[in-house]
């Protein structure tokens, strides 16, 4: 009985959709950078498309999060994925990069629209006691499409330039079409088998946002979260953009070498993301976070210290394990804490904090990266232990990601499980 009413096909789409999705915008992963500099852009820049994406969708999650509570779910959800449809066959044909910062700006706008109120979704159709299985279940998908992009893109693009010919150019741009097709898919998807759970249309009284009251310690733990959720996205935001760059500079690696990495890396992660949501269900959440964030943090701190490409690689593996452990039981804590009534609003909160974050990140990062790459740093009170310039951006996330780790677990007050 409760397996039928977790995994509906309301649920099932929801998860698959956000597989198609997540495959989608990971496609360029392994490349983009030098896709934009082949644009024009210099390296200093790289940051700025990152921060673009996010700026759009730290100002407008909370926004179109509680656009959802009022006019529905599923209309956002499919508003945003037609979007992606046209912004991917854009991405494929601008000639400059000032055009495509534009574009990375209306992606952030359409991931918005969908990311928010798909999550909220899923939840409201689930039942409480089962919530770490259901967003593991959904994370576990999300996590396929995106470790699957990588791989798929760099595949792509390494078939279009050394078997089709097409030239390098043409390589990086035939994937956004691809792009399209998946992001066509997933709205495909949506529109005939998710079902609507706001709204007019589901309930006769619209949900009045005001009339909701929290708790003072339910108010306190949503404020830690959002101190969190911010920390947590500048140091996620530190290390992406430059991850592929100090795999080409250090390591020789190639775009398709990069992508395999990083679906490697995911894919382990992925065997337990399900069954740490579904642990967190029973054990309590801050535990699982805890178990998971702990060692991804210490391999972010790592990293910069391998000898070669399968040390690397080996680390960046171990990094994603630890993450996608976490995930699920952090997810569920959000959810156990916010009410039903506003959960598209305080769930955009929550992801337009961390997307904050992320706009200063990368931006930061991709600077230090270019001033200092070049540069070998000996600590003496270390046993004269010597950091590349370009690991820098990684020792900082992790310190930052421990303090954000250190706030959750210390502040936060998880709800009672029955």
């Amino acid at each position: 009985m409760e397996v039928s009413r977790l995994y509906t096909s309301s649920v099932i789409i929801l998860s698959l959709s956000a597989l198609v999705e997540n495959l989608a915008y990971a496609l360029p992963i392994s490349y983009f950078p030098n896709y934009v500099q082949l644009l024009g852009a210099s390296i200093a820049y790289i940051g700025l498309f990152t921060a673009a994406f996010t700026a759009a969708n730290a100002t407008l999650s909370q926004k179109f999060g509680s656009l959802s509570d009022k006019i529905g779910r599923k209309k956002l959800i499919q508003a945003g994925l037609l979007a992606d449809v046209f912004l991917g066959v854009l991405t494929g044909v601008v000639w400059d990069w000032a055009p495509l910062l534009l574009i990375r700006l209306l992606n952030g706008v359409a991931t918005a629209a969908v990311a928010a109120p798909a999550e909220a979704s899923l939840v409201d159709q689930v039942p409480k006691h089962k919530r770490g299985e259901a967003l593991g279940f959904y994370l576990t998908l999300s996590m396929v499409g995106f470790n699957l992009g990588p791989v798929f893109g760099g595949s792509v693009q390494f078939l279009c330039n050394n078997i089709l010919g097409t030239g390098l150019e043409w390589s990086y741009r035939i994937p956004f079409f691809v792009d399209s097709l998946l992001a066509l898919t997933a709205f495909i998807l949506v529109w005939q088998g998710v079902k609507e759970t706001r709204g007019i249309d589901v309930i006769e009284t619209p949900a009045k946002q005001e009339e909701v009251t929290l708790s003072r310690k339910v108010g306190f733990s949503l404020k830690v979260l959002y101190i969190s959720s911010l920390a947590t996205g500048f140091a996620v935001g530190f290390i992406i953009p430059v991850s592929v760059l100090y795999f080409g500079d250090v390591f020789n690696a190639t775009s398709f070498q990069i992508g395999i990495i990083l679906s490697i890396s995911g894919f382990v992660g992925l065997v337990c993301n399900l069954y740490a949501g579904r642990v967190s269900d029973r054990v309590g959440r801050k535990p699982i976070i805890a178990l998971g964030s702990f060692p991804s943090r210490l391999a972010t701190m790592v990293f910069p210290f391998a000898s070669d490409l399968v040390s690397a690689a080996g680390v960046t593996i171990f990094r994603a394990l630890g993450h996608n452990i976490a995930m699920p039981a952090a997810r569920a804590l959000n959810a156990d804490l916010v009410p039903e009534k506003i959960r598209g609003r305080l769930f955009g909160r929550l992801a337009a904090f961390f997307s904050l974050g992320a706009i200063l990140g990368p931006i930061l990062s991709t600077v230090i990266y270019d001033v200092y790459r070049g540069q070998v740093f000996e600590v003496t009170w270390l046993g004269n232990l010597t950091i590349r310039g370009g690991g820098l951006p990684f020792i900082i996330s992790s310190v930052i990601g421990f303090s954000s780790l250190f706030l959750l677990l210390a502040f936060v007050e998880e709800p009672r499980r029955k």
